[in-house]
């Protein structure tokens, strides 16, 4: 038995070698005594509701011995620390009042959760900065608002591109389980496109998710704006230029086995996300994108990594698929070598975006260059990626050109290598890499140099 119910263990085992004192000399398992749970009950928490309480306490009142119930005992402390309805939780086990619950089922155990009550409320603030843009915002969060784990967080930033940005969250665990969760949540984001397209796009959304595992299932209604379009705004822009609404469904699983997802040393990451959107919305499509990353430690403080990520965009009933639902391709945490968005088709001095896309790379992590820095690592990379509209390539007509032109699409990316340095924040990642492109396309936009990331996920 553990530190938490050592002392319980003696207490029982002092009881049931009372219960032995004629039988001969010998070892007692104290874990395999039958035992009967009697009471649980929970101190140091200042909301939690009964029938929350009876859902993590139902495993401990059926347990039929000493080591069953100190089990369920610490599965109980912890989903209440998941839950976030306590801090800390302390599983203590004591003979209840009594001796034998005198039903022949053992001894009479009472449970007690001894908690340090979990924080209501937090604000903090962020910043950020990268090659696409500079941000500030200040984010709030509410937990265990009615004794249940559920949580309220809000969210609100501006930035050189985000002119203003809102999102809230309500999210509320589904029978006591803080691995499957209702949440509602509602986004305004007003966002300026330039200097890669001359537009501002404004988003406004509400949506429903429920999560459980590595599953989550998404419906939202979302309204988008393209106005405010510049003086030499190509012909594309100014066809989607005005109002669309979007009812979508969409399913994402992820299987996550990294040690870290911000610099992992070991592990695999596969997510598939897909979307459909149909009526009463009047975009019309369906959408799928998968990311697969593997790391491997080749020992000695070296690491390397694999990604892959790909996706594809099917308009429904049109030929043309909605921009705001677009692949971009090109930037720090994307295909490195290249500005934001700058890999894939543009009409004038627009990106407009692609249905179709591919990206992967390799990278090489070194040992810490510096001592007196351990979160600080050597880089080397090679990235690859290309994007497409599927109209443009004459892949919606089928057919031996299309088979073709798929061949051609694949054996052509636009490519980069570099080498740079990574930091390994505890809560971001940033890098700063010298980047070398090697394969571009005549509308991509290569970025020679320096170049500076800063987020959580990269290719």
């Amino acid at each position: 038995m553990d530190d938490e119910t050592g002392y319980t263990a003696r207490a029982i085992f002092q009881s049931a070698m009372q219960q032995q004192q004629h039988a001969p000399r010998r070892a007692v398992d104290v874990g395999g005594l039958r035992a009967r749970a009697t009471r649980v009950s929970i101190a140091g928490v200042s909301r939690i509701r009964p029938a929350v309480l009876d859902r993590l306490s139902h495993g401990v009142l059926v347990a039929t011995t000493v080591g069953e119930i100190a089990q369920e005992a610490r599965e109980a402390a912890g989903r209440l620390q998941a839950l976030g309805i306590a801090k800390e939780a302390r599983v203590v086990l004591d003979q209840a009042a009594g001796g034998d619950d005198g039903g022949g089922r053992g001894v009479a155990v009472d449970v007690a959760l001894e908690c340090a009550d979990g924080p209501r409320y937090s604000v903090r603030t962020e910043a950020g900065v990268d090659d696409a843009e500079g941000t500030a915002g200040v984010a709030a969060r509410m937990a265990n608002i009615f004794g249940g784990g559920e949580t309220a967080d809000v969210h609100y930033a501006r930035g050189t591109r985000t002119q203003a940005a809102f999102h809230g969250v309500f999210a509320a665990p589904v029978a006591a389980d803080p691995s499957r969760r209702l949440s509602v949540a509602v986004t305004q984001r007003l966002a300026s496109h330039r200097p890669h397209s001359a537009h501002d796009e404004t988003l406004r959304e509400v949506g429903v998710a429920y999560s459980a595992a590595a599953h989550d299932v998404a419906y939202s209604l979302a309204w988008r704006s393209v106005g405010n379009l510049g003086a030499d705004a190509s012909p594309t822009l100014r066809t989607e230029a005005g109002h669309s609404l979007k009812a979508a469904v969409r399913h994402t699983v992820a299987v996550d086995t990294r040690d870290s997802a911000r610099v992992p040393s070991r592990g695999s990451l596969l997510r598939l996300t897909s979307e459909a959107a149909a009526a009463p919305g009047d975009a019309r499509f369906v959408k799928t994108r998968i990311e697969v990353q593997t790391n491997r430690a080749l020992g000695a403080g070296f690491v390397v990594s694999t990604g892959m990520q790909a996706g594809i965009l099917w308009p429904l009933g049109s030929r043309v698929s909605p921009l705001a639902d677009r692949f971009f391709l090109g930037g720090s945490a994307s295909v490195r070598g290249f500005h934001l968005h700058g890999i894939g088709p543009r009409d004038g001095g627009d990106c407009i975006g692609g249905d179709v896309f591919y990206a992967a790379g390799v990278s090489l992590l070194t040992p810490p260059p510096l001592a007196a820095a351990p979160a600080l690592r050597g880089h080397v990379w090679a990235n690859a990626g290309q994007l497409a509209l599927l109209d443009a390539r004459g892949l919606l007509r089928g057919g031996p050109a299309a088979a073709s032109e798929v061949r051609r699409f694949l054996a052509s990316p636009s490519a980069a290598v570099g080498v740079g340095l990574v930091y390994s924040h505890p809560v971001v990642r940033a890098e700063l890499s010298l980047c070398l492109p090697i394969a571009a396309a005549p509308t991509d936009r290569p970025k020679p140099g320096l170049q500076f990331g800063l987020g959580l996920a990269f290719l």
